[in-house]
C-alpha cells in the first residue's frame, strides 16, 4: 500500500513538473532583459485582439495577455505594454521566428502565454514599440524600426 502511495505521488509530481517545465523546453535561457541572443522557441498561437480584455460567453472578463504581475523587471514591463496597448502589438510582426514555428500572427500573440518571457527579441520589440509610440511615432515608423533592428537574425 505504501509503495502505491509513493508511486502515485511520484507520478503526480512528475506530471506537475512536466506541465510547468514544458513551456520553456528548448528555449534559450535569458534573464529578464538579457541579451538578444535568445531565439524564441515556444509560444501560443491565438488570434490578435484589439483590446486587453474581452468578454467571455458568460460575460466575465477574459484576459488577452498574461498577467504582468507574474513577472519582474523588463519582462513585467513588456507584459504591461501588451496589456495596456494590445492594439499596437497586434499591428507589429515578431522577428524571433515564432510566426513560422508557432503560427503567431503578431507580436501580441507572444504575450498570450509565457513565450515572450523567455525571448529577448519579443521583449525588445515590445519595449521599443512602447517607447516610440509614447514619442508619437506612427505605426509604420515603429514597424520599420523593429524590422531594421530585429529582422536581421531571422
Amino acid at each position: 500500500m505504501r509503495r502505491a502511495i509513493i508511486l502515485g505521488s511520484s507520478v503526480v509530481a512528475i506530471l506537475a513538473l512536466a506541465y510547468l517545465w514544458l513551456p520553456t523546453l528548448g528555449a534559450s535561457s535569458t534573464e529578464n532583459g538579457g541579451a538578444r541572443s535568445a531565439m524564441c522557441i515556444l509560444g501560443h498561437c491565438c488570434c490578435a485582439a484589439p483590446e486587453a480584455e474581452t468578454l467571455a460567453a458568460d460575460g466575465a472578463p477574459e484576459r488577452v495577455t498574461l498577467d504582468p504581475n507574474q513577472f519582474v523587471g523588463p519582462v513585467k514591463q513588456a507584459y504591461e505594454v501588451a496589456k495596456k496597448n494590445p492594439a499596437l502589438l497586434a499591428q507589429l510582426h515578431c522577428y524571433c521566428g515564432c510566426d513560422k514555428t508557432y503560427g503567431h500572427k503578431s507580436l501580441l500573440d507572444c504575450y498570450r502565454g509565457t513565450h515572450a518571457s523567455v525571448c529577448a527579441i519579443c521583449l525588445g520589440e515590445a519595449l521599443t514599440a512602447e517607447q516610440m509610440s509614447e514619442q508619437g511615432s506612427p505605426v509604420e515608423q515603429i514597424r520599420d524600426a523593429l524590422r531594421k533592428q530585429y529582422a536581421g537574425e531571422n
